[in-house]
Protein backbone atom coordinates (compact mmCIF):
# COMPACT_ATOMS: atom_id res chain seq x y z
CA UNK A 1 0.00 0.00 0.00
CA UNK A 2 3.04 2.27 -0.26
CA UNK A 3 1.65 4.28 -3.14
CA UNK A 4 -1.56 5.10 -1.22
CA UNK A 5 0.46 6.30 1.76
CA UNK A 6 2.58 8.46 -0.53
CA UNK A 7 -0.52 9.95 -2.14
CA UNK A 8 -1.90 10.83 1.31
CA UNK A 9 1.31 12.60 2.23
CA UNK A 10 1.18 14.52 -1.04
CA UNK A 11 -2.37 15.65 -0.40
CA UNK A 12 -1.26 17.14 2.90
CA UNK A 13 1.29 19.21 0.97
CA UNK A 14 -1.40 20.93 -1.09
CA UNK A 15 -0.86 24.20 0.76
CA UNK A 16 2.82 24.29 -0.28
CA UNK A 17 3.91 27.65 -1.71
CA UNK A 18 4.60 27.01 -5.39
CA UNK A 19 7.76 28.31 -7.03
CA UNK A 20 7.79 30.27 -10.28
CA UNK A 21 8.93 27.09 -12.06
CA UNK A 22 6.31 24.39 -11.86
CA UNK A 23 5.12 21.46 -13.96
CA UNK A 24 1.40 20.79 -13.57
CA UNK A 25 -0.37 17.69 -14.90
CA UNK A 26 -4.04 18.56 -15.31
CA UNK A 27 -6.67 15.81 -14.84
CA UNK A 28 -8.66 16.25 -18.06
CA UNK A 29 -11.40 13.70 -18.75
CA UNK A 30 -9.68 12.35 -21.86
CA UNK A 31 -6.28 12.83 -23.43
CA UNK A 32 -3.14 14.43 -21.99
CA UNK A 33 -2.46 18.00 -20.94
CA UNK A 34 0.26 19.59 -18.82
CA UNK A 35 1.48 23.12 -18.20
CA UNK A 36 5.13 23.96 -17.49
CA UNK A 37 5.42 27.34 -15.74
CA UNK A 38 8.79 28.57 -16.98
CA UNK A 39 8.78 31.70 -14.81
CA UNK A 40 6.36 34.34 -13.55
CA UNK A 41 5.48 35.45 -17.07
CA UNK A 42 5.66 32.43 -19.40
CA UNK A 43 4.24 28.92 -19.71
CA UNK A 44 4.88 26.00 -22.06
CA UNK A 45 2.14 23.48 -22.89
CA UNK A 46 2.65 19.74 -23.24
CA UNK A 47 -0.14 18.38 -25.43
CA UNK A 48 -3.64 19.84 -25.64
CA UNK A 49 -5.99 17.04 -24.57
CA UNK A 50 -8.62 15.36 -26.73
CA UNK A 51 -11.56 17.20 -28.37
CA UNK A 52 -13.84 15.77 -25.66
CA UNK A 53 -11.89 17.64 -22.99
CA UNK A 54 -11.84 21.02 -24.74
CA UNK A 55 -13.89 22.82 -22.09
CA UNK A 56 -11.60 21.61 -19.31
CA UNK A 57 -8.42 22.52 -21.19
CA UNK A 58 -9.67 26.04 -21.90
CA UNK A 59 -10.72 26.44 -18.27
CA UNK A 60 -7.21 25.56 -17.11
CA UNK A 61 -5.70 27.95 -19.63
CA UNK A 62 -7.96 30.75 -18.45
CA UNK A 63 -6.30 30.43 -15.05
CA UNK A 64 -2.94 31.36 -16.61
CA UNK A 65 -4.22 33.85 -19.20
CA UNK A 66 -1.91 36.52 -17.74
CA UNK A 67 1.09 34.46 -18.88
CA UNK A 68 2.51 34.20 -22.40
CA UNK A 69 2.50 30.74 -24.04
CA UNK A 70 6.06 30.15 -25.24
CA UNK A 71 5.22 26.96 -27.10
CA UNK A 72 3.31 23.70 -27.34
CA UNK A 73 4.87 20.24 -27.44
CA UNK A 74 2.87 17.44 -29.07
CA UNK A 75 4.50 14.25 -27.82
CA UNK A 76 2.66 11.94 -30.22
CA UNK A 77 0.38 12.82 -33.10
CA UNK A 78 -2.92 11.45 -31.85
CA UNK A 79 -6.26 13.06 -31.05
CA UNK A 80 -5.53 12.50 -27.34
CA UNK A 81 -2.62 14.92 -27.61
CA UNK A 82 -3.47 17.45 -30.30
CA UNK A 83 -7.27 17.42 -30.13
CA UNK A 84 -7.47 21.09 -29.11
CA UNK A 85 -4.39 22.44 -30.87
CA UNK A 86 -6.28 24.54 -33.44
CA UNK A 87 -8.63 25.98 -30.82
CA UNK A 88 -5.75 27.04 -28.57
CA UNK A 89 -3.84 28.60 -31.47
CA UNK A 90 -6.95 30.53 -32.49
CA UNK A 91 -7.48 31.87 -28.96
CA UNK A 92 -3.93 32.57 -27.79
CA UNK A 93 -0.65 33.88 -29.13
CA UNK A 94 1.78 30.95 -29.38
CA UNK A 95 5.47 31.32 -30.24
CA UNK A 96 6.22 27.79 -31.52
CA UNK A 97 4.89 24.25 -31.89
CA UNK A 98 7.15 21.20 -31.44
CA UNK A 99 6.42 17.60 -32.41
CA UNK A 100 8.09 14.42 -33.56
CA UNK A 101 8.49 14.22 -37.32
CA UNK A 102 6.01 11.89 -39.03
CA UNK A 103 5.66 11.01 -42.69
CA UNK A 104 1.89 11.11 -42.32
CA UNK A 105 0.84 13.81 -39.90
CA UNK A 106 -2.42 13.20 -38.05
CA UNK A 107 -2.39 16.55 -36.25
CA UNK A 108 -3.65 19.52 -38.20
CA UNK A 109 -1.28 22.46 -37.89
CA UNK A 110 -3.06 25.81 -38.31
CA UNK A 111 -1.77 27.65 -41.37
CA UNK A 112 -0.66 30.59 -39.24
CA UNK A 113 1.71 28.32 -37.27
CA UNK A 114 3.25 26.19 -40.00
CA UNK A 115 6.41 28.26 -40.29
CA UNK A 116 6.73 28.24 -36.50
CA UNK A 117 6.44 24.46 -36.19
CA UNK A 118 9.54 22.35 -35.52
CA UNK A 119 9.54 18.62 -36.27
CA UNK A 120 12.10 16.74 -34.22
CA UNK A 121 13.89 13.58 -35.30
CA UNK A 122 16.06 11.06 -33.48
CA UNK A 123 17.78 12.54 -30.40
CA UNK A 124 17.05 16.15 -31.40
CA UNK A 125 17.27 18.60 -28.52
CA UNK A 126 15.78 22.10 -28.60
CA UNK A 127 15.77 24.91 -26.07
CA UNK A 128 12.30 26.17 -25.14
CA UNK A 129 13.52 28.86 -22.74
CA UNK A 130 16.76 30.13 -21.23
CA UNK A 131 16.73 27.18 -18.77
CA UNK A 132 14.61 24.37 -20.21
CA UNK A 133 14.94 22.13 -23.22
CA UNK A 134 13.04 19.23 -24.78
CA UNK A 135 14.72 16.11 -26.14
CA UNK A 136 13.19 13.57 -28.50
CA UNK A 137 14.21 10.01 -27.63
CA UNK A 138 13.64 7.75 -30.59
CA UNK A 139 11.59 4.62 -29.93
CA UNK A 140 11.80 1.14 -31.38
CA UNK A 141 8.67 1.94 -33.39
CA UNK A 142 9.64 4.35 -36.18
CA UNK A 143 6.29 6.15 -35.88
CA UNK A 144 6.78 7.37 -32.34
CA UNK A 145 9.26 8.03 -29.57
CA UNK A 146 9.52 9.65 -26.15
CA UNK A 147 10.24 13.13 -24.86
CA UNK A 148 12.25 14.42 -21.94
CA UNK A 149 11.66 17.90 -20.53
CA UNK A 150 14.64 19.09 -18.51
CA UNK A 151 16.60 22.00 -17.08
CA UNK A 152 19.77 19.92 -16.85
CA UNK A 153 19.18 18.95 -13.22
CA UNK A 154 15.49 18.05 -13.15
CA UNK A 155 14.02 15.77 -15.83
CA UNK A 156 10.51 14.59 -16.63
CA UNK A 157 10.24 11.66 -19.04
CA UNK A 158 7.03 11.44 -21.09
CA UNK A 159 6.80 7.76 -22.03
CA UNK A 160 5.12 6.94 -25.34
CA UNK A 161 6.89 3.81 -26.53
CA UNK A 162 9.82 1.46 -25.89
CA UNK A 163 13.14 3.23 -25.52
CA UNK A 164 16.49 2.15 -26.87
CA UNK A 165 17.94 1.36 -23.45
CA UNK A 166 21.55 1.40 -24.61
CA UNK A 167 21.15 5.02 -25.76
CA UNK A 168 19.68 6.42 -22.53
CA UNK A 169 21.88 7.07 -19.51
CA UNK A 170 20.08 9.76 -17.50
CA UNK A 171 18.12 9.37 -14.28
CA UNK A 172 14.70 11.00 -14.36
CA UNK A 173 12.80 12.41 -11.41
CA UNK A 174 9.29 12.17 -12.89
CA UNK A 175 7.96 9.50 -15.25
CA UNK A 176 4.62 10.24 -16.93
CA UNK A 177 2.59 7.47 -18.55
CA UNK A 178 -0.01 9.08 -20.82
CA UNK A 179 -3.56 8.26 -21.78
CA UNK A 180 -2.42 5.91 -24.53
CA UNK A 181 -2.42 2.13 -24.85
CA UNK A 182 1.30 2.07 -25.64
CA UNK A 183 2.53 2.63 -22.07
CA UNK A 184 1.22 -0.78 -21.04
CA UNK A 185 4.40 -1.98 -22.76
CA UNK A 186 6.69 -0.40 -20.14
CA UNK A 187 9.20 -3.07 -19.15
CA UNK A 188 11.08 -3.63 -15.93
CA UNK A 189 14.38 -3.10 -17.76
CA UNK A 190 13.19 0.30 -18.99
CA UNK A 191 12.00 1.28 -15.53
CA UNK A 192 15.35 0.33 -14.00
CA UNK A 193 17.16 2.36 -16.66
CA UNK A 194 14.99 5.45 -16.18
CA UNK A 195 15.10 5.06 -12.38
CA UNK A 196 12.30 7.57 -11.61
CA UNK A 197 11.43 8.77 -8.14
CA UNK A 198 7.76 9.42 -8.93
CA UNK A 199 5.47 7.93 -11.59
CA UNK A 200 2.26 9.64 -12.70
CA UNK A 201 -0.17 7.29 -14.43
CA UNK A 202 -2.92 8.77 -16.59
CA UNK A 203 -5.03 5.68 -17.11
CA UNK A 204 -8.59 4.83 -16.19
CA UNK A 205 -8.34 1.05 -15.97
CA UNK A 206 -6.06 -2.00 -16.07
CA UNK A 207 -3.24 -0.49 -14.03
CA UNK A 208 -2.72 -3.32 -11.55
CA UNK A 209 0.32 -4.74 -13.36
CA UNK A 210 1.88 -1.28 -13.63
CA UNK A 211 1.39 -0.61 -9.94
CA UNK A 212 3.03 -3.94 -9.09
CA UNK A 213 5.95 -3.08 -11.38
CA UNK A 214 6.49 0.31 -9.73
CA UNK A 215 6.16 -1.10 -6.23
CA UNK A 216 8.81 -3.68 -7.02
CA UNK A 217 11.23 -0.86 -7.89
CA UNK A 218 10.16 1.34 -4.93
CA UNK A 219 8.77 4.11 -7.12
CA UNK A 220 6.14 6.42 -5.63
CA UNK A 221 2.95 6.28 -7.69
CA UNK A 222 0.14 8.70 -8.37
CA UNK A 223 -2.79 7.90 -10.65
CA UNK A 224 -4.08 11.10 -12.21
CA UNK A 225 -7.77 11.46 -11.38
CA UNK A 226 -10.49 14.02 -11.90
CA UNK A 227 -10.58 16.71 -9.27
CA UNK A 228 -6.89 16.94 -8.36
CA UNK A 229 -3.93 18.09 -10.42
CA UNK A 230 -0.36 16.87 -9.84
CA UNK A 231 2.15 19.68 -9.22
CA UNK A 232 5.93 19.48 -9.39
CA UNK A 233 7.41 22.66 -7.95
CA UNK A 234 10.98 23.00 -9.19
CA UNK A 235 13.57 24.85 -7.11
CA UNK A 236 17.09 24.87 -8.57
CA UNK A 237 18.16 21.21 -8.65
CA UNK A 238 15.41 19.96 -6.35
CA UNK A 239 11.63 19.64 -6.51
CA UNK A 240 8.52 19.13 -4.39
CA UNK A 241 5.57 17.06 -5.51
CA UNK A 242 2.09 17.81 -4.21
CA UNK A 243 -1.56 17.50 -5.19
CA UNK A 244 -4.02 20.34 -5.48
CA UNK A 245 -7.78 20.09 -5.65
CA UNK A 246 -9.48 21.94 -8.49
Amino acid sequence: MKYWISALVLVLMASFQASAEELVFEPVSSGNFAILHLNDEEVFLINTGSPNSQGEVLRYLNKVEDKHIKGILITQQTANNCGNLSEIVNRYKIDNIYMAKHDNSTCEIPQSMKKYTYQLTKNDRMAISSKYYIEFIFGEDSETGNFAISNGEFSCFWYENHIEIQNWDHKVQILYLPDQPSYAHLTEQELIKLDPEVAIINQRQNIKSLIELFQKQWVDIYTLKRGASAHISIVQNDYDFYLKKD
